[in-house]
């Protein structure tokens, strides 16, 4: 199948998934764990937000948010959820864009976010393949070069591949921890921390394997 089409079939999925009722809003305990890691943070990029479960969980905890997502669904539903109040800044763009770390430098600097932040992506690197992998760290790196950030992941891994889903028809691609840090690596970033296991990202009877990795230059 060509790359246009799986990138099509790709974005229809999650504008699917994104517009139904199906998805949970409670925030996730990795960004409960990434709050608790960087409370001195002033801003959060939340690369691959979803409906901004988390993303409006970091701005109740009094963060500067901009909530990125490729799917045009997940972003109107923020930008729904928002209404009057102050919630984050939703920016639409894919990932392996050419201009994706232009537009996010743009929302900070329009909008005077300054200070230390995170680039933060939880159950997205699994759901994007190793090109999109490079794509997201060049991201960051570019990111980075701007200012003064952390980069906090989690995502299924490897030993997770043969266990039981609450949402089987995702794709899915099950990352090796060490891979990965040595991929990232090559984008000048050092690691500073990796843990995994189970128990990080339970949902009903889903109970992933994941890693979590903070990343610093």
């Amino acid at each position: 199948m060509p790359m246009n089409q799986i990138s099509k079939n790709h974005d229809t999925h999650w504008n699917r998934y994104y517009a139904s009722d199906d998805v949970p809003m409670l925030p996730s305990q990795f960004s409960v764990f990434v709050a608790s890691e960087f409370p001195d943070a002033d801003f959060i990029v939340d690369i691959g937000c979803g409906n901004g479960r988390d993303a409006f969980f970091f701005c109740k905890q009094g963060y500067r948010v901009v909530a990125v997502d490729a799917s045009a669904a997940a972003i109107e539903s923020i930008q729904d959820k928002c209404g009057d109040m102050a919630g984050p800044l939703a920016l639409q763009c894919r990932i392996d864009g050419a201009g994706t770390a232009e537009d996010i430098r743009r929302v900070l600097t329009d909008n005077g976010i300054e200070g230390r932040g995170v680039v933060y992506a939880r159950f997205f690197l699994h759901a994007i393949d190793q090109t999109g992998e490079d794509a997201f760290l060049e991201v960051c790196r570019a990111i980075s070069t701007l200012r003064d950030v952390s980069v906090a992941v989690e995502f299924r891994t490897v030993r997770d591949k043969s266990l039981p889903k609450e949402t089987p028809d995702h794709f899915r691609r099950y990352l090796n921890p060490p891979e990965f840090v040595q991929n990232a690596a090559r984008f000048g970033f050092r690691t500073e921390y990796l843990t995994e296991g189970f128990g990080f990202a339970k949902y009903k009877s889903d109970d992933a394997h994941v890693a979590r990795v903070i990343l610093a230059r």
